[in-house]
Formats: structure tokens, sequence, C-alpha cells
């Protein structure tokens, strides 16, 4: 029996487990295969005519709309002209340049680039396939001249869009078309990095290869030790397009179907200000008015918390947060992500430090399943007492990258304390959590394996054996918040799916040809 004389039913199985670019190319193999279904369960918005065309082409098409399940809005805005010079205000044409000259913020930007990639490039060997195309990109990038007259049509057509606002409109019009629809996700980190974009969206498929350019994001960044978490004013909300529109939106009865909202920076030093829940305002009362809708089980909120000491996060502590995760009555999956650690040191909040009780109203979620914090300032004893009070029903929690409130507090006590203070291990191994915990790899300052945030080391199946089965603390008895070499863990990188290798030193990599031999003396 020849592959094409397979029957139609288990090559509509198989297709369900190849990525969608193979299903496109079994689909033109020969006519046999033609009618693979494709894996367009998802669509694309942004700022961008092209996004917008395919997001219309696909709400139109009759097959095709009533497959797609999410709506993902890349609000990645290329917010940068360049044509202005930072440190003079003058027109970049007026120093004596002419339009087709990259302007000096430009070209340092681009450079910047380069050397974060050489960062990702770090000991790996080059023939790797999470390795091998950057490097290839390099070798083969465009002139920055090049790269600047492509930045310019990019800025030139989001222009055309914001001002017609032709992306909200197709965004409306896309809500009804698609009966599926469950989730729509918002994220600033569709572009990911230089030549390593998180999703390949149709905009992000037609940039030219090599182009070296300003990585937009949208949202603020807090990549600098003072930027504010802005107020939530109507001067301020368009650096959050995206998002406030989706909860207009979805607060308009539209899309009945979507039960998931996600928020998602991908460890990007960013979200929606935290000042959204300094007070009630229209944009809050959309956003109570989803999370109302009956059967809404999913919400992932990013907030940036800023430059804020922590005894002054007002949104955390007045019960606007509070109230409005309490009309969640129904919700299966929650995590909340910061900032936290990018613009401030450990700061000790004293008796201010809002806790988890005050904040997550778990008593008002007897579905939840599933419980995450990434970069969050806790007490292991107000996190333990916490945990201890989540409904029976949750088996999976993450405890990512957390910031402790005191100096003598770290993952090696939590972790401890989790086992002794916890009756999970009680419970039959079907209804034990499993708990993963992620550390970012800039704490550790090791160049083998670049400097980069998007890079993570994962814990897993070495806390469930700490947890449940006696094994060995994963974290060092003296430096309580690191995991030395060899002793568990996985690195990852967000950008980079390819990259996944056991947390070993150089030399054990070396050997499993992972990266370079060291040069001989």
């Amino acid at each position: 029996m020849t592959l094409p004389s397979l029957p139609k039913e288990l090559w509509d199985q198989i297709g369900t487990y190849l990525p969608g670019r193979d299903v496109k190319r079994l689909r033109l193999a020969c006519k046999s295969l033609s009618g693979i279904p494709l894996p367009l369960d998802r669509v694309f918005i942004s700022a961008n005519p092209i996004d917008i065309n395919v997001f219309r082409y696909v709400a139109n098409h009759d097959v095709f709309r009533r497959c797609v399940r999410e709506i993902i809005w890349d609000e990645a805005r290329f917010e940068r002209d360049f044509r202005v010079d930072a440190s003079s205000g003058l027109e970049w044409t007026e120093m004596g340049h002419t339009e087709d000259d990259p302007p000096d913020d430009f070209l340092t930007e681009c450079r910047d680039n380069l050397d974060l990639i050489k960062g990702r490039l770090a000991q790996y060997r080059r023939h790797l396939p999470f390795i091998a195309p950057l490097v290839k990109a390099m070798e083969e990038s465009l002139t920055m001249c090049e790269s600047w007259w492509h930045y310019r049509q990019f800025l030139e057509e989001q222009r055309r869009v914001l001002a017609e606002d032709l992306d909200i409109k197709a965004f409306e019009y896309g809500l009804d078309r698609f009966p599926a629809l469950k989730r729509i996700t918002i994220t600033p980190a569709a572009h990911g990095a230089l030549f390593v974009p998180l999703y390949k969206t149709p905009m992000i498929r037609t940039l030219p290869y090599g182009l070296n350019y300003s990585i937009p994001r949208g949202w603020p960044v807090s990549d600098g030790p003072y930027l504010p978490a802005d107020e939530w004013i109507e001067e301020n909300k368009g650096k959050w397009r995206g998002f406030k529109e989706v909860i207009r939106c979805l607060a308009e009865r539209k899309a009945a179907g979507v039960k998931e909202l996600v928020l998602d920076t991908h460890l990007l030093p960013t979200g929606v200000t935290c000042r959204f829940f300094d007070q009630p305002s229209l944009e809050y009362d959309y956003l109570v008015d989803l999370l109302q809708r009956p059967g809404f089980r999913r919400l992932d909120l990013a907030l940036m918390i800023g430059d804020q000491e922590p005894g002054d996060w007002e949104a955390l502590r007045n019960g606007c947060l509070r109230s409005a995760l309490a009309e969640a009555s129904e919700l299966e999956h929650f995590h909340l992500s910061t900032d936290i650690g990018y613009n401030q040191g450990t700061r000790d909040p004293g008796a201010h430090l809002a806790l988890l009780h005050d904040i997550f109203p778990i008593e008002r979620w007897p579905k939840l399943r599933h419980f995450g914090l990434t970069r969050f300032l806790v007490s292991p004893p107000d996190l333990v007492s916490f945990l201890s009070k989540l409904p029976a029903s949750v088996r999976t929690i993450e405890l990512n990258c957390l910031h402790f409130a005191s100096n003598d507090d770290d993952y090696r006590n939590l972790l401890e304390n989790m086992r002794d203070s916890l009756d999970w291990k009680t419970r039959n191994a079907a209804g034990r959590p499993k708990v993963t915990i992620r550390l970012d790899l800039l704490m550790y300052r090791i160049l083998d394996f670049g400097l980069v945030g998007s890079r993570t080391i994962w814990l897993e199946e070495e806390v469930d054996k700490f947890l449940y089965d006696g094994g060995p603390n994963p974290f060092h008895e003296k430096f309580c918040n690191h995991v030395w070499f060899g002793h568990g863990g996985t690195l990852r990188d967000e950008f980079q799916p390819e990259l996944v290798h056991p947390w070993v030193d150089h030399s054990t990599l070396a050997l499993m040809g992972i990266e370079m031999e060291p040069p001989s003396a």
C-alpha cells in the first residue's frame, strides 16, 4: 500500500500532528492528499495591512472561518520614527542628512540587536537547529540602508491603519464570523527577537530575509530603572490599544463563545499598567462584564508594576483587582505575571506586603485547575498558607521567577515548607498538584548560555520528586535560589523552542555535542 492510498480518515488524523507548513506541502503533493484539513485554528490581527487582509480573508471563507478557535492580537506596534534626533530634537534632514540615511539611533538599535544575537549564539555548536538559522541570517543580513528603507515602509503602512482604525474594524467584523472562537490572546512579543520571531504572522513572514530592525513591542517595556507604571487615564490608554478594544468588544456581547482571555508577555518586562486597578473605570467595567460571562474559564493577566515600591501597590491592596476576579466564579485557569525583577531589587515591603488571600479570591474558584505566578513578590509563609487553601481541583501550579519579601527567604526553604506543611502527599497520585518552577537565567550571569532574558531554567520532575517521592531538594544549600549544574533543570528559550537541553556544565554539554570544545591551551 502506498502512502497516498491510505484512508482519508487516517490522513486527517496524521495531519493533526504536523505543523501547518508540512500539511500545506502534503496538500500540494497529489490530488488524493489535497483534502487533508488545514490546521487553521488561529488567526492574527495587528496594525499592519497584511495581517488585516489575511484576517478578513479567513473571516470571509466559509470553510476556514469555522475552524478558528483563537484570535491573537499582535500589539507590537512600530513606535519609534527615528527621524527626530533624540539628543537634539532636530529632524534628521535638518542635520544635513537625506531621508535614506539611517539615523544614528536606528543604527545603534540594530547594532544592539546583533550583540544580542551573539549572546544567543554563546558557546553552542553552529550546526544546531536553534543556532544555524541565526548564523545564516547574520551572514546574509541586509545593509543598514536597506533595513532603514523597509522600516520606514512598515511605519507608513501602520500609520494608515491606525488613522482609520482598520485593525479595530477588522477585529469587530471577525468576532461574529468565527463560530468556534474560544480564546483571545493579546501579546506585545510577536516579533520575539531578531531572526527568531515568536509567531510567524502573515506580516512577519513577509519580512525580507536578513532584515535588521528595531524590534517593536507596543507596550511600555521596563528595561530601565525608572520607568513608571502609567496611570490609567485617557492620554495613556492608547499604549494598550488592543487590550482596550478587546475587552470593549467582548463586553458589548460580541463573540459570546469566547471564554478565555490571555495577556502573554513571554517574559518580556511589560504588561498592562497595574494602575488599571487603582479605581473603577469604563474599561474596568468592561473587564468585569467579561469575567461575569457564564462559563468564563481562563484569565492570564500581565501587569506592569514599574518603579513602584511594594508598599505602594494600591492596585493590589484596594480590592478592585480582587473584586473583578471574584466575578469569574467558573474560572479554571489563572496566571498572573509582572515585570518585577527588571527594574528593581527586592525591597522590604514591611507590613505593607499584600497577602495573597487578599488579592486572589480562591474561595470563589471551586473549579480552578491551574494557578500560576510569575515575577511576583511573596512571603513564603503566606504563599504556603495560600497554597493550602487552593481547591482540590487544582492540578498544576507555576511559581516562576519569584522574588521574596525578605533576604532570609528563598526557593529552597519554600520547597521544604511546601513539602512539610501541605497535605498534597497524602492524596492519590492523580490528585496531587504538579508544581513547575522557572528561574531567570540572567540571575546566573553565565556567558556560556547567553545573557538573554528569554531563557529560563525549568524545574518540573525535580520538584515533583522532592515534594512527593523523597527526592533531594534541587536548590543549593548555600545559594538557596540557585540550582547547581547537574542537580536538575532544563534550559529553554521563549523565542527558540528548539533550544532544550539539561542544566549541566559546559564540559558535559561539549561531550553531548551541544557546545563547542574549549580551545586547547
